[in-house]
């Protein structure tokens, strides 16, 4: 197989060295011309081996990479409005009184789910995201980076968890089959 050099290759015990911005970037410049993109499996994958990758069947263009660039940067900066008011509400009917815009991002990704089991969450992730390979993970992460926010993480913390925001946001919008890679060059 001919695919392009694994996209976002490094060591998850180094700190991240791209910004979000450029995790995109470079996720689409890794797009190969057959429309494959392989990235390393994200860290809570318990099944996951060391090292090993996804191959994702990505179908997007420069418009597309412009289009989650500016997705992103709204997700960020609606996180943040958030984030600065997070512990006066804490829960789901504290976000009532939000402004209708925060409302409705809290309502699609920041909100608690339904339910613990985890068919059901994929389930209602997709309900609140849209189909794709990585509905539950673009809400995961987005809490996960919302509250880290809230709790004024360190930079690099923040940074890192942006990263694998960024990277969901791209594999939900635009990946079409994800699987296991096994013979990536």
């Amino acid at each position: 197989m001919n695919t392009s050099k694994t996209a976002l290759n490094f060591d998850p015990n180094d700190p991240p060295v791209l910004t979000p911005v450029e995790t995109i970037v470079s996720m689409f410049e890794h797009t190969d011309a057959d429309g494959i993109l392989c990235i390393p499996a994200w860290p809570y994958d318990d099944d996951a081996e060391q090292g090993m990758l996804y191959q994702c069947r990505m179908n997007w263009n420069k418009a597309d990479l412009e289009n989650v660039l500016r997705q992103y940067e709204s997700c960020c900066d609606t996180m943040q409005k958030i984030a600065e008011k997070y512990d006066s509400f804490r829960a789901d009917s504290g976000a009532e009184a939000l402004p209708e815009e925060e409302k409705r991002f809290w309502n699609t990704y920041l909100r608690d789910f339904a339910s613990d089991d985890i068919d059901a969450v994929c389930a209602e992730a997709e309900e609140r995201v849209g189909k794709g390979p990585a509905a539950c993970d673009v809400i995961i992460r987005a809490r996960r980076l919302c509250r880290l926010m809230s709790l004024h993480a360190p930079e690099i913390i923040l940074q890192g968890e942006a990263n694998l925001f960024a990277q969901a946001l791209v594999i939900h919008g635009y990946c079409k089959e994800m699987e296991i890679a096994e013979d990536v060059e």
